[in-house]
């Protein structure tokens, strides 16, 4: 969950509350632009976009017919199409059409679909006019270049021949790194083509062999790029400092992509939001927002993790946030003793010394006997130490070494103050009539004929004048009387 002093970053908030692609999802050469796979993660660059000509802009840019406001197919393409489809085989017409509009080459004959400066010029218009080039020009080395200067995804078009030819890609994709994702799959485990896309477009580690997605140095300059290409890194690198942030610094995107453990670091989120490191200075904001969340102690400045006000508010609302104080003050007798006197569980995360610190833990015992089952070995066996506990609480005893659970005082005074205590006595303990029935002492005697007599003179206070006891018992034993 998104801390509530980060709830002020949108970004954040976006990326944390959006589903997102599997890291191992890849485009493969040809796949439609429309496609989950392609669609699953768009690259994108930092650098500014090319200029493109009125039919490459918009919808066309993604692969789709350019609309006018109304929706409607605007009149320059019928215009071309038009054209075109008054005589296919006219060059004069695919000529004129496709300067205004590239694709019209898709209704030229076969013959016109292979001529090279009409493919040319369709393409110096629309990237993707290659898709409806011949397939002896989807080749050319000079056609598909430009083709994909237009657009990158018009090497999508191209021959498997050439989207297999490293020299050819590893050109694509020095001018535009998204151009990895259309090179064949036996490329993207090149590490030297892979590295190379990556100076230009991070993200493009997306399609990265998963060996090169485990390799230090290529995700480090993957993130160094794009932030946002952690999410395609091995998981074992997501946990990496350097590697994580590194992302962080360059996109606050990254954030739901580190470990799980970095995510409680606090220096993760200062790059992450590095505008908040004065939030996490103020003294003021940080007992409010420490009081409503513990947790939140570790992105407090080192200054504020140190006050023990601070510090003991956080414990007084949950006494595990005292595990996030600095070892300074866990190892400080006296505020663990404070911390303890809001809630005794705040022993368990005291130092080793001072649970074994015999006046400390007399002291802590006498406020709350519970304190014992923090203390040492060595003070759980201790008699005095285990006496004032249970006499402060009777369950302490549970917490006692097993001599002093065999010491009768030690049961019997633990029982005085909660009797159900006799539970956590040793097995010879409980099971002595005597402690269970009379609290350690004798049955009491009874006094027979004191009683009976009491109870004739009860009687003689109900007797009337029609009344007369006169009834006569004898015995022959005690017993029976």
């Amino acid at each position: 969950a998104l801390p509530e002093p980060f709830q002020g970053s949108p970004r954040i908030r976006a990326a944390m509350a959006s589903p997102t692609a599997s890291p191992t999802a890849r485009a493969k050469p040809g796949t439609p632009a429309g496609s989950p796979t392609a669609a699953a993660r768009p690259m994108s660059q930092s650098s500014t976009a090319r200029p493109m000509s009125r039919s490459s802009t918009a919808g066309a840019a993604q692969g789709q017919e350019p609309e006018d406001d109304q929706g409607s197919v605007p009149a320059y393409i019928k215009t071309s199409i038009d054209l075109v489809c008054k005589d296919p085989t006219r060059r004069d017409y695919a000529l004129k059409a496709t300067g205004d509009y590239g694709r019209a080459l898709l209704f030229a004959s076969p013959d016109l679909q292979n001529d090279r400066e009409l493919v040319q010029r369709a393409c110096q218009n629309d990237g993707w006019t290659l898709q409806f080039a011949s397939e002896d020009l989807q080749g050319d080395t000079e056609l598909v270049q430009l083709a994909a200067e237009q657009d990158y995804r018009a090497l999508r078009f191209a021959t498997r021949a050439f989207l297999a030819d490293r020299a050819q890609m590893l050109e694509a994709v020095q001018r535009d790194g998204r151009a990895l994702e259309c090179a064949s799959a036996e490329l993207w485990a090149d590490r030297g083509l892979v590295l190379a896309a990556l100076g230009q477009c991070g993200l493009a580690l997306r399609v990265a062999d998963e060996a090169l997605r485990g390799d230090r140095e290529v995700v480090l300059m993957a993130v160094r790029q794009n932030g946002f290409a952690l999410q395609y890194a091995s998981e074992e690198l997501r946990g990496d400092k350097e590697v994580a942030y590194a992302a962080l610094s360059q996109s606050s995107l990254a954030l739901p992509y580190v470990s799980e453990e970095l995510r409680a670091d606090r220096e993760a989120w200062l790059r992450a939001a590095p505008a908040r490191g004065a939030f996490w200075s103020s003294r003021e904001q940080m007992l409010e927002e420490t009081r409503r969340e513990p947790g939140l102690l570790p992105f407090l400045s080192e200054a504020l993790q140190e006050d023990r006000e601070l510090v003991l508010g956080a414990g007084a609302v949950d006494p595990d946030a005292l595990s996030l104080a600095p070892e300074s003050l866990r190892a400080d007798a006296e505020f663990m003793l404070k911390a303890a006197a809001q809630d005794v569980r705040a022993l368990r995360h005291a130092a080793p010394e001072v649970l074994a610190d015999r006046d400390i833990v007399l002291r802590a015992v006498e406020n709350n006997g519970v304190g014992l089952e923090y203390a040492s070995d060595e003070l759980k066996g201790d008699r005095d130490v285990a006496l004032r506990a249970v006499d402060s609480r009777g369950l302490a005893l549970a917490y006692a070494s097993e001599a002093c659970r065999v010491d009768r005082e030690v049961v019997l005074r633990a029982m005085a103050q909660q009797r159900s205590s006799i539970a956590f006595a040793a097995d010879e303990q409980r099971a002595d009539k005597s402690i269970w029935l009379y609290n350690g002492g004798g049955p009491p005697k009874e006094d027979l004929l004191g009683r009976m007599h009491e109870t004739l003179a009860y009687f003689e206070t109900l007797r009337e004048p029609t009344f007369r006891i006169t009834a006569v018992a004898t015995a022959d034993s005690d017993d029976e009387f």
